[in-house]
């Protein structure tokens, strides 16, 4: 392993861990960022990354472990505190004050620098206007840095997402911190925006001097930007090193691509695809067309066109933030989609609310699972069968899909909440069972859970496939997971398709998955291929 710089450590975690209920978020990680570096912090979603950040920030206290900032123990500190101390952070959701001018969304900022009482501003003392006069040219300096002149004028309101970003990260920079938390910084922005982001940090560090920890999906940013990465997995420390060490490392190319045994799904399902054993096409169960998304001001979706037919079996892949779960949502009648159509069985269902098309015969698992952690497991499955008047018949379909998760059979009085990941998870495919429906849309199978829970559970849905005819789509960021149990895929990136075909398909396009899950990782696939 290479080499770090010998200064003391900047910002030290030892052994941190946080329990969320029968959930453990993170499990005794360890992290250190030294003076001057720019540390990245990568691995799939739910695998701990914002929960520590969190932790660093104040935000969320942690069950057991230490944190220390330049010796300083940060556990009785307050938010306020520590930033204080010099701490940083940034937010994925941007939070700004949209009726004010860029200038003075900064200026706001800059006012904890202010000396000026209450009293000094009323009578607009001297020293108070030649504070004013001050923080203004600092905020004005601020719009140099970020290469936001041209629009210093506007109000928040009126900017594009990717510029409020970088205005939240300038009201950040007011405050002056010499430790930047940067979570997800190029979530959400467009691909121009993205790469000019790193220029842009870079700047800042020299700038400013300031020490960064960020995390990112998007692996061409971080391995270009970073000095050292740290990975996380199920909570848990998986590998750290270098970009290039990184990207060579088995363990994450596994983590985000999949397990040897998934490579070989993979590599199987090409052999059986070339050999032209293709399921039939069938009748057109669900249909999006030209459909475009926001969410306030920002765009997730650019004209997507999305089909699923009877009987197959369809992976939805991309990173984090790149319109898999708002694809589902539409489909679900749960997100109005602001242009295109919506379309079950050839009808326009665009407007229906999603009772109605769970009653027509549209599933969903959403990301989360989405269960009532203070009912029962037998109380959960009985709400997947609202859609019955008859109890019996509610009951008759809990015994179907205990069928296929037996163990719920001793667990139906068990408050859902206290189920591990993986038993959540198999619970709420479950409940989504009681309705019979023709197709099951499953977000984010693999969330938080170990490789050999999803095989499990994966191989349970697909039997669920072979014996009931059942149409899967499946939103995964485990490229070979997925692929490895599916016929057709589509692969978004920042709101758009760019892959549409046979899953083993994606062997053939090492340069999608290589430059949005892991630089060099798909070499996996091609030793997997003639493996």
């Amino acid at each position: 392993m290479a080499r770090r710089t010998e200064a003391a450590p900047l910002l030290q975690c030892e052994e941190v861990s946080v329990q969320f209920g029968g959930l453990r978020a993170l499990d005794n990680v360890t992290l250190e960022v030294r003076p001057g570096e720019i540390v990245g912090l990568i691995g799939p979603n739910g695998a701990g990354k914002t929960t520590l950040m969190e932790c660093i920030s104040g935000f969320q206290p942690v069950t057991s472990g230490r944190i220390t900032y330049e010796g300083t123990d940060l556990r009785p500190l307050v938010p306020g505190k520590r930033a204080g101390l010099g701490i940083g952070r940034t937010l994925q959701n941007v939070r700004l004050f949209p009726y004010l001018t860029i200038v003075d969304n900064l200026r706001i900022a800059l006012h904890r620098h202010g000396k000026g009482n209450a009293l000094a501003h009323a009578f607009r003392l001297p020293s108070v206007v030649k504070e004013e006069a001050e923080l203004l040219q600092r905020a004005e300096a601020l719009v140099e840095l970020l290469g936001m002149q041209a629009f210093s004028e506007k109000y928040a309101s009126e900017m594009s997402y990717g510029t409020l970003r970088l205005l939240e990260l300038g009201c950040m920079l007011a405050l002056e911190p010499r430790f930047l938390l940067l979570d997800e910084p190029a979530s959400g922005i467009s691909q121009k925006e993205t790469e000019a982001l790193a220029p842009l940090l870079r700047n800042i560090k020299q700038q400013t001097g300031a020490t960064i920890l960020l995390i990112e999906h998007d692996m061409p940013l971080i391995m270009s930007l970073t000095d050292w990465i740290y990975v996380l997995d199920a909570g848990q420390n998986l590998a750290e090193g270098t970009p290039a060490e990184i990207q060579a490392n088995s363990e994450v190319i596994e983590a985000y691509l999949g397990t040897p045994t998934e490579q070989r799904k993979v590599a199987a399902t090409a052999s059986h695809s070339q050999n032209g054993s293709q399921p039939a096409a069938g009748e057109v169960l669900l249909e999006l067309e030209g459909v475009d998304v926001l969410y306030d001001k920002v765009q997730v979706l650019y004209d997507i066109d999305f089909c699923v037919r009877r009987g197959e079996r369809v992976a939805l892949l991309g990173t984090n933030g790149a319109g898999k779960s708002t694809i589902l949502k539409v489909a679900s009648g749960l997100k109005e989609a602001v242009r295109g159509s919506v379309r079950w069985m050839g009808e326009d269902v665009s407007k229906l609310p999603a009772e109605r098309l769970v009653r027509l015969g549209l599933g969903h698992v959403p990301g989360g699972r989405g269960l009532f952690p203070t009912l029962s497991v037998g109380e959960n499955l009985q709400m997947g069968g609202y859609i019955y008047s008859d109890r019996s018949q509610v009951q008759a379909e809990i015994e179907r899909v205990i069928e296929y998760f037996p163990w719920i059979r001793d667990r139906l009085n068990q408050a859902a909440g206290t189920l591990s990941g993986g038993e959540q998870q198999q619970l709420a495919t479950a409940r989504a069972l009681i309705s019979r429906p023709d197709v099951l849309l499953i977000d984010e199978l693999s969330l938080g859970l170990a490789p050999i829970v999803v095989e499990r559970l994966m191989e349970t849905v697909q039997r669920l496939h072979e014996q009931e005819g059942l149409t899967i789509v499946i939103v995964e960021q485990q490229a070979t997971f997925a692929l490895g149990y599916t016929d057709r895929a589509y692969f978004l990136e920042k709101g758009e398709v760019r892959y549409e075909g046979p899953s083993a398909g994606l062997l053939d396009r090492p340069d999608l998955l290589r430059s949005v899950f892991l630089a060099g990782a798909s070499a996996g696939f091609s030793e997997a291929a003639s493996a």
